[in-house]
């Protein structure tokens, strides 16, 4: 496993995918914490409070990242390259590799917010939280610290790229990245609406409680440390069973 993430690093490194995708999340964070200073000191009206909602970190993760995860799974097969990593390394290095990768590319997405929070706050700054979104309350709360920001920041970061693991396996079945980004890009807003459908249905709360599409799991500033904490298992735990399902899948699959 350890060469086949060495060979789909160098093959990442030499794409540029996933550094222009990092790169626009830098510059999507910039603009989202100015503009929400703008919005604390008036240059901006409440009602452009709805266009700032186009920078957030849950429009952009929930476009990028299923692009990432399409890139990483599904490119090798447009390229053929996925025979040579099938001869030497095996179909389950492969599923292993390629699940790892794609989470952390998708986590790295949000550590922008989380450091342009640390920046905003670090200036003393006034900012109003234009969205209901962890970075934007963090960005908002002068009570919150450093600790506070670093850890709601890779709880949030790791929630959001196993929401959006269902596209390891739907990768794996298409085969064709543009398929997965749009696919996963209506995913992310329809399993919200699914979740809270589930919610009301007496028995199943519990249940969904165990996935990373529960209301409880979304961290906030005053989410406590084992809340915090939960969040990262229940989350590690989905992406590694989406790899799982990815594997079930790849076993049996013919490779072209």
């Amino acid at each position: 496993m350890i060469n086949q993430l060495r060979a789909d690093l160098y093959v990442l490194r030499h794409s540029g995918t996933a550094a222009l995708c990092l790169l626009a999340a830098v510059l999507a964070a910039t603009g989202y914490t100015a503009l929400q200073h703008s919005l604390a000191v008036g240059d901006l009206s409440a009602n452009a409070a709805s266009g700032v909602q186009g920078l957030s970190d849950i429009l952009l993760v929930s476009l990028l990242g299923p692009l990432l995860y399409g890139v990483v799974v599904s490119q090798p097969f447009e390229t053929r390259s996925v025979h040579d990593a099938l001869l030497s390394s095996g179909r389950g290095a492969f599923i292993a590799s390629t699940t790892l990768i794609g989470a952390l590319l998708v986590t790295a997405l949000s550590l922008p917010y989380g450091v342009a929070v640390l920046i905003g706050r670090a200036t003393g700054a006034e900012f109003a939280a234009a969205l209901p979104t962890a970075f934007s309350q963090l960005l908002a709360a002068e009570s919150a610290g450093a600790g506070t920001i670093i850890a709601v920041t890779l709880a949030s970061a790791l929630l959001m790229a196993a929401k959006l693991a269902v596209c390891l396996p739907l990768a794996i079945l298409v085969k064709r990245p543009l398929v997965v980004m749009a696919a996963g890009f209506l995913w992310s807003f329809v399993a919200d609406l699914l979740a809270g459908a589930l919610d009301d249905i007496p028995g199943l709360e519990a249940l969904l409680r165990l996935t990373p599409f529960s209301a409880e799991r979304l961290p906030g500033v005053e989410s406590s440390a084992a809340e915090l904490w939960t969040t990262l298992a229940v989350s590690a735990v989905f992406i590694a069973l989406m790899g799982v399902v990815s594997w079930l899948l790849f076993r049996r699959a013919d490779v072209k």
